[in-house]
């Protein structure tokens, strides 16, 4: 060995090392401007009181602490002065709290407070979000620590290892959801990975697999100990292709396959209540017919192009299939990367880890919006939110909307919001200016949203959690509907801490990303959309007219008689189904049982005029349409009839709609030779508003407490209820 190189591999002497970072530090800010040796430091080895002399050399050179820096000191556990915090993302503020904290209990607090938007951070680097979990479990901060590795374990692997036991404890006292996980292959993999997918919207899964092979068997006969059947479907594992077959017979038997799936899943939701949710096929990793993959009938693209349509085709006639858009849930894993031919040849598994992941997180996704339900409001800021510029400083001519950049980027936005809009949800402005700043987008040429756009306002210099929830009474909606947009970290984390019920996304700093990370938040992605769907802002301006005309009128008699309001009933039928399904599961305050019932319920009770009734309301007034928004169902034994759900929408809502309604199903019951009639108030959290309901239109109490009370109605003893103020109409 060469005298240099036996000098390379000696051990340097400790004193060494301390003495080259003592002279690193004292000429630190040679070292930053050049950046060099300081990134090379283990940090962890330096004392504290050397960090303090660092970043004391530093500010004597007024030079600030650049961000790597102040990374590399935090992750190696040294607290920074709270004058640097404005220079750190969230993580690293996070982080140096937690490293001053040193498991202070009012520390603790104060960290719960800002975990929300960690866990919803989808900026936070891997390395601090796994020494943050690291940080909690050591201080005993089980819950935080589980929380947050949940959060981020789709983008940081191995994080969850950090909670240690503390995870499984955290995972068992969630409220549980029974999975029956069938699939064309493999579904190993994908059971294992519901545990944590679906822990982080706070369920615990069970997970109950099909035997191998059966998927087909499975869905005609689905089992009934299920709260949701998730299908796992593959392209080789469903319909391998058989190349010694002509092409014609070999697409023809594809063909055959692909209508078996659609038969057995139309069979499953003819047998079944459950949801089932299943995945499409994602585009193949590479072509079996080249140019000619998509057209070809020996082209792989193809075949999943029809296997695909025969899914989406058997969906859109079923309210209970939800289709998982595969290529979705894995557009951030290469299309190579999303199967691992090892696990293939090796145990049928079709999918890669990343990519079973990522499924996983999809099915668990589409089961937190089955159970919460879409957002219904978004409710959104002005000032570098929705224009570049601040509209009192700045005057609305500076501000930035329009065709070049980054005007651009701030209108696009608005473009997503007009989106969104369109698919039902309300936008609200909720904006700390003076109120004519709602006029700017009027007076700038680049806006494209209008006054008229939004559903409700707030625009004054009062804390936003208050406007908030003014906004939701005036709008009759709950705060868990809303999902809150806001430039300002502040803003957002006192969002958070008032009015924790609010969904409070992290949105990115850089306003180019804005428009696709709006697209791609699923809590805003409906799971069906109906024509009241599209209406649903016009229908709230027409209720801010009435309520216009309500606080006009001299009196509430006046007020209702000028609304002019006629309200037509029907039978539901195919075409109405879709709306009175969604109306069941998104109904909350009136809605006197909070049935959440499915079509597959709706349409079996419907079946024979003999065993019960569902009817619809459409109400219409001198402003407008307000659409379909009233409906109940009826199971009817001979003479006697129970109503099992009665809800109608706030939008409506003390005009005695529901009473007219009430006595036009009372009249079609006795029609059909009904004498007695009974229904219950079920109390929930939010459903309070109609626990005297029945009482206000004559029914006779039967029994019951707070929880639960029943009421009868004997038709022809008793004078049904109606109102004077509402037209009625009977449709065909």
């Amino acid at each position: 060995m060469s005298a240099r190189a036996n000098a390379l591999s000696m051990p340097v002497d400790d004193t060494a090392i301390e003495k080259l970072v003592d002279e690193a530090i004292a000429a630190a800010p040679d070292c930053l401007r050049r950046r060099i040796i300081l990134p090379a430091i283990d940090w962890s080895e330096v004392s504290p009181s050397k960090v303090a002399v660092l970043l004391s050399t530093l500010a004597q050179s007024r030079l600030a602490v650049p961000r790597w820096l102040s990374k590399l000191l935090l992750l190696a556990g040294h607290a920074l002065p709270e004058d640097v915090e404005p220079t750190l993302t969230p993580g690293l503020v996070a982080l140096n709290r937690i490293n001053c904290a040193g498991g202070a209990s009012q520390q603790r607090e104060a960290l719960s407070g800002m975990l929300p938007g960690l866990c919803a951070d989808e900026q936070l680097e891997g390395d601090v979000a796994t020494i943050l979990v690291q940080k909690f479990a050591a201080l005993g901060w089980d819950a935080e620590a589980a929380r947050l590795a949940l959060a981020q374990q789709h983008r940081v692997p191995g994080i969850l290892k950090r909670v240690g036991k503390a995870l499984g404890a955290h995972i068992e006292r969630l409220p549980n959801v029974r999975l029956r996980l069938t699939g064309s292959s493999t579904t190993q993999t994908l059971a294992d990975e519901f545990k944590p997918a679906f822990a982080a919207k706070g369920w615990r899964a069970d997970v109950m697999q099909a035997d191998f092979g059966t998927m087909l068997a499975d869905l005609m006969r689905p089992a009934e100990d299920a709260d949701a059947h998730i299908v796992l479907l593959d392209l080789e594992g469903f319909a391998a292709q058989d190349w010694r077959r002509p092409a014609a017979d070999a697409f023809a038997l594809l063909t055959e396959r692909a209508n078996n799936l659609a038969a057995a899943l139309r069979e499953f939701s003819t047998r079944s209540q459950a949801p089932l949710l299943i995945n499409t096929i994602p585009v193949p990793a590479a072509p079996t017919a080249g140019f000619l993959d998509r057209s070809h009938t020996m082209g792989l693209r193809r075949a999943v192009d029809l296997i695909n349509r025969h899914i989406l085709d058997t969906a859109d006639q079923s309210n209970h299939i939800i289709v998982i858009d595969a290529d979705q849930a894995l557009a951030d894993l290469p299309v190579r990367e999303q199967s691992d031919s090892k696990l293939w040849y090796y145990g049928r598994i079709a999918y890669s880890a990343d990519a079973a992941r990522m499924l996983a997180r999809a099915f668990a996704d589409a089961w937190s919006v089955l159970k919460c339900g879409p957002a219904k409001v978004l409710a959104v800021d002005f000032d570098n939110t929705l224009w570049g510029g601040v509209y009192g400083d700045d005057g609305v001519e500076a501000l930035a909307c329009g065709e070049d950049f980054p005007g651009n980027a701030f209108r696009a936005l608005q473009a997503e919001c007009l989106r969104l809009r369109q698919q039902g949800l309300l936008l609200v402005a909720l904006s700390k200016n003076n109120p004519d700043a709602i006029t700017a987008f009027q007076r700038h040429a680049g806006m494209l949203l209008q006054p008229d756009d939004f559903a409700a306002s707030a625009i004054n210099w009062e804390p936003k959690p208050e406007n908030i929830r003014r906004v939701a009474a005036e709008l009759n909606l709950g705060l868990e509907s809303f999902v809150f947009l806001d430039d300002s970290p502040h803003e957002r984390e006192a969002m958070r801490r008032l009015c924790p019920e609010v969904s409070v996304p992290e949105m990115p700093a850089d306003p180019a990303e804005r428009p696709l990370w709006l697209r791609r938040l699923t809590s805003t992605w409906p799971l069906r959309l109906t024509a009241e769907d599209e209406t649903r802002a016009a229908l709230y301006a027409a209720r801010r007219e009435a309520q216009n005309a309500k606080a006009g009128a001299v009196n509430f008699e006046d007020y209702l008689n000028g609304l002019e309001q006629r309200l037509a009933v029907s039978l539901v039928s195919k075409k109405t189904l879709p709306r009175v399904v969604q109306m069941h599961q998104r109904t909350n305050q009136f809605n006197l049982t909070t049935l959440r019932s499915t079509e597959a319920d709706i349409s079996a009770l419907i079946e024979s005029e003999a065993r019960g009734m569902a009817l619809v309301g459409r109400v219409r007034d001198k402003f407008g349409d307000h659409g379909l928004v009233v409906t109940a169902t009826v199971e009817i034994t001979g003479t006697e009839a129970v109503v099992q759900s009665l809800l109608m929408s706030c939008r409506v809502i003390g005009r005695e709609i529901e009473r007219a309604f009430l006595g036009a199903l009372i009249e079609e019951l006795k029609r059909r030779g009904v004498t007695r009639v009974s229904g219950d108030y079920i109390a929930t959290r939010k459903n309070a508003m109609v626990k005297d309901f029945y009482a206000s239109c004559g029914w006779q109490p039967a029994g019951g407490d707070e929880a639960r009370s029943g009421w009868v109605f004997n038709i022809g003893d008793m004078e049904s209820p109606q109102s004077r103020f509402v037209a009625l109409d009977w449709e065909a």
